[in-house]
Parts: structure tokens; C-alpha cells; sequence
């Protein structure tokens, strides 16, 4: 997946036709706006892209550390 890195900071507006049972079930039990929501959803599945590319890359990538070594420099 290409990513294209834009400015934070810039806000879109969109249109979108989505279920309302979908919408009631997303904003069921959250005081959240819908606009809230949808920025949510967006940036969790964003993530569920990125986790799968990482996950395509398990065995391919060879590291000049051992996860000890890795570990310690994070603490």
C-alpha cells in the first residue's frame, strides 16, 4: 500500500451514504459526535492496513540486532 503523507492539519469534507444501522452501531454506548466516530474507524482500520503489510514482511526482513539487543536500546 503507497501512502501519501499530506498536512495533518487539513480537513476534507466529504459526503457519504452508510446504513444507518451501521452509523447506530458504531456510536451505540459513546458520547462521541459522528464526525468523531468516522475519524476513528478511519485511523483503526488505517492501522489494521499497515499491521497486515508488516505482517507480509515476517521472515523477508533481516535485522543486524537480536530481539534482546532491540529490547534493551527501547528501555
Amino acid at each position: 500500500m503507497k501512502t501519501t503523507h499530506r498536512d495533518h492539519d487539513e480537513i476534507r469534507k466529504i459526503t457519504i451514504n452508510l446504513p444507518a444501522s451501521l452509523i447506530d452501531m458504531a456510536m451505540l454506548g459513546s458520547e462521541k459526535s459522528l464526525t468523531e466516530t468516522i475519524r476513528e474507524a478511519l485511523k483503526r482500520y488505517a492501522h489494521h492496513l499497515a499491521c497486515q503489510e508488516l505482517l507480509a514482511l515476517k521472515g523477508k526482513v533481516k535485522f543486524s540486532l537480536t530481539y534482546e539487543q532491540m529490547k534493551a536500546l527501547r528501555d
